[in-house]
């Protein structure tokens, strides 16, 4: 009874209850049936355009990290950003190392963005053994050290094996309305191979990491990896918690380019670069899962959506988010410690991907596309981000 009185309100009623749930939440009950979308849509604001995000590292005059900083990219047209959030500064120190007779960097700064979602940050600081993961939200302010996975601080030949950031991914599962932070263990197993992944989600209860049977990113309730081969990719579901597929890679002859992850509009894209970062020109190539190469709907077959071609210029395509509404980002090789990001509009920029269409770009001295004022450091990866002051832990 209570569940067809609620869908029978009248109509304004109805919207001033819409107005209370968070838009990311209100936004999912379109799916209720059609008097509920119809409302939805024309009588409450749409959910915020997800923006890029950048994750830069500032140096000191020695060439040491010390400090990092998340820009939001607001307006790529004219190249604006502002800062959304920033490390607290680690200055490192040198000393000199009479047993080694050598400098030695002491007091590190080094942590990593491993992803977004939802507005919400996952970092990882790769000084601690296995990574230490905490996660923040910067419209809100709320934060969340997440423990340690089982077996992190293993040390194997002479390094920490969990290989600190690179092992962990971070997704957000809308239906449940659950942040997980997905840890890759791959030194269980010299090879290279692993039998389990972990998984730590919030908010939950009990709060911990568990094992489910078993380059790695997440998008949506999925997180993917590349094999060890680099020949397919493997897809784990967050919600069933097992192995979903394993896809083989789009083939390419070109000898000296390699395979990225990369997130594509809310889709598993696969990116194709070369390895050497000095080489041009060079023809970038983004694949996407879900079609097939002429535009047939096919969960498993991959279609070419973009392609990029640079020359004379010194920019890589950024990751793991490089396309964001009617632009591509790329990032300048040129200076190490002092990175531009530059937006480059798309030639036959759609907002809707037609039936075997590629999206091209060519980027040369003369087309440089817009660099984006206002961040100084190395850019360590470009995100997606959407405002979002939800608390995301546990009460």
């Amino acid at each position: 009874m209570a569940e067809e009185a609620l869908l029978n309100l009248p109509t304004d009623a109805f919207v001033e209850i819409l107005l209370r749930v968070p838009s990311p939440k209100r936004w999912l009950l379109r799916r209720v049936c059609r008097r509920w979308r119809d409302v939805i849509r024309s009588r409450t604001p749409a959910p915020s355009r997800p923006t890029p995000l950048a994750f830069v590292v500032s140096y000191n005059a020695d060439s040491l990290a010390s400090s990092a900083c998340a820009y939001a990219i607001d307006d790529l047209e004219k190249g604006r950003c502002r800062e959304i959030w920033r490390s607290s500064d680690v200055p490192p120190e040198l000393i000199y190392d009479q047993t080694q007779h050598r400098r030695v960097v002491t007091n590190k700064f080094d942590t990593a963005l491993v992803g977004t979602c939802n507005g919400v940050l996952c970092l990882c600081d790769n000084n601690v053994p296995g990574g230490a993961v905490s996660l923040v939200n910067p419209a809100s302010g709320e934060t969340l050290s997440v423990p340690p996975p089982p077996g992190s601080e293993q040390h194997m030949w002479g390094r920490w094996a969990a290989g600190g950031h690179e092992a962990y991914s971070f997704a957000y599962d809308p239906e449940t309305d659950r942040y997980t932070v997905v840890h890759v263990p791959c030194y269980y197993d010299k090879t290279g191979g692993f039998s389990a992944v972990q998984v730590f989600t919030t908010p939950a209860a009990p709060a911990a990491w568990r094992d489910v049977p078993a380059g790695i990113l997440s998008i949506g309730g999925a997180t993917y990896w590349v094999t060890k081969n680099a020949e397919s990719v493997v897809s784990f579901d967050l919600g069933e918690e097992r192995v979903a597929f394993t896809k083989a890679l789009p083939t390419r002859g070109e000898r000296g380019y390699a395979w990225h992850l990369a997130n594509v509009h809310g889709r598993l894209g696969v990116v194709s670069t070369a390895v050497d970062e000095r080489r041009t020109p060079e023809k970038i190539e983004v694949w996407v899962l879900g079609d097939d190469d002429n535009g047939k709907k096919d969960p498993l077959g991959w279609s070419r959506r973009y392609s990029v071609q640079v020359n004379g210029v010194r920019e890589r395509i950024a990751r793991p988010h490089f396309a964001h509404g009617d632009h591509v980002l790329l990032t300048d090789t040129g200076n190490y410690y002092n990175q531009v990001v530059y937006g480059h509009r798309l030639k036959n920029a759609t907002r809707r991907w037609q039936s075997g269409e590629v999206l091209s770009v060519r980027v040369t001295m003369e087309m440089a596309g817009v660099a984006v004022s206002g961040m100084s450091g190395k850019v360590k990866g470009i995100f997606s981000y959407v405002e979002n002051a939800e608390p995301f832990s546990a009460s």
